[in-house]
């Protein structure tokens, strides 16, 4: 009796689990929104998606170097928007007067991969860098400066640098902050500069950046366009119109979580006309720092008086 009891009990279960409906995904507004690089480009924006809303915003020149921010971090970036690069120098001392003609330089990977980085892993070179700082918001050159990494612990870096003459020599102990992916240094003020909010909070950053070309003549160049942050998703898709996009689709797009995914050819410049268009048939889908998806399509680079550096874009939650 007991065993039949089970069995009508299982039925009956298994029927009103079926009967339960299933509420449907409901997707946000589209919404959009227009980011102010300035036509020089001068700005860096930091954007959150979840709010459809910027987090905060620097000049590209308010900083030089990010140094990872985590307990085990010792990886160290270029800011790559003012164009800036890097050369090892070995065999010779850190206090000799140091001529950058004839070196050989090196960018950052835009793609994030800090493996990849002009650093590299310093923690046990016996060598030293010389930083060349790139240009400054009149596009004139910024200077150089020999870096020397004395050590890399869980809490702080220790450095050492100099203009290359020897000239204005400063040792510096830079601590982590671990609410960042970088702690920003700026050698305008040998100190510390607040730039990266905290992690979480942000998704997209709007800015010049440096990207490298398989080419020898022009192996870098300065560009404008979106990078992600870390941990965030993103899928270029040109086959779907933006309207038919939707969160039952996400399967059939091809992640991935290279910083520069979006990048900066979602526009081209048009040198006939002197002006950008926008390849408006290109979306992205992306999925931001709390695993919610976003559809994002760019409609403009100029706002209303006609001025570039402005990208315009809508967006909608899926």
């Amino acid at each position: 009796m007991k065993k039949y009891l089970f069995i009508i009990m299982f039925v009956f279960i298994s029927c009103e689990m079926e009967e339960i409906p299933v509420s449907p995904h409901n997707p946000g507004d589209i919404q959009i929104n227009q980011i102010e690089l300035s036509n020089d480009y001068r700005h860096q924006v930091f954007y959150d998606l979840g709010s459809n809303s910027i987090i905060s915003d620097n000049l590209k020149t308010d900083w030089d170097l990010g140094f990872e921010s985590s307990t085990q971090g010792y990886h160290v970036i270029l800011n790559s928007s003012t164009y800036s690069s890097l050369s090892y120098i070995e065999n010779i001392s850190f206090n000799d007067n140091i001529d950058p003609t004839g070196l050989i330089w090196s960018w950052d990977n835009p793609n994030g991969d800090l493996d990849s980085s002009a650093f590299g892993d310093s923690r046990n070179v016996s060598g030293f860098y010389v930083f060349d700082r790139g240009f400054d918001l009149n596009g004139t050159p910024r200077g150089f400066k020999k870096i020397l990494i004395d050590s890399i612990t869980n809490e702080f870096y220790q450095i050492s640098f100099s203009n290359l003459d020897n000239s204005e020599y400063n040792s510096f102990k830079l601590y982590k902050d671990p609410s960042v992916n970088f702690t920003c240094f700026s050698f305008e003020s040998n100190q510390i500069v607040d730039i990266e909010p905290s992690y979480n909070d942000w998704d997209l950053l709007f800015s010049q950046y440096t990207h490298l070309y398989n080419d020898t003549t022009t192996p870098a160049y300065l560009v404008t366009g979106v990078c992600s942050n870390l941990d965030v998703l993103v899928a270029k898709d040109t086959s779907y119109e933006f309207n038919e996009i939707n969160y039952s689709m996400i399967n059939e797009f091809s992640f991935n979580d290279d910083r520069d995914a979006i990048g900066f050819d979602w526009k081209e410049y048009n040198f006939n006309a002197g002006s950008y268009t926008i390849n408006s048939n290109t979306n992205y889908i992306i999925m931001d720092k709390q695993q919610k998806y976003f559809k994002l399509r760019f409609i403009d680079f100029y706002n209303s008086d006609g001025d570039k550096g402005y990208p315009t874009f809508e967006i909608q939650e899926l």
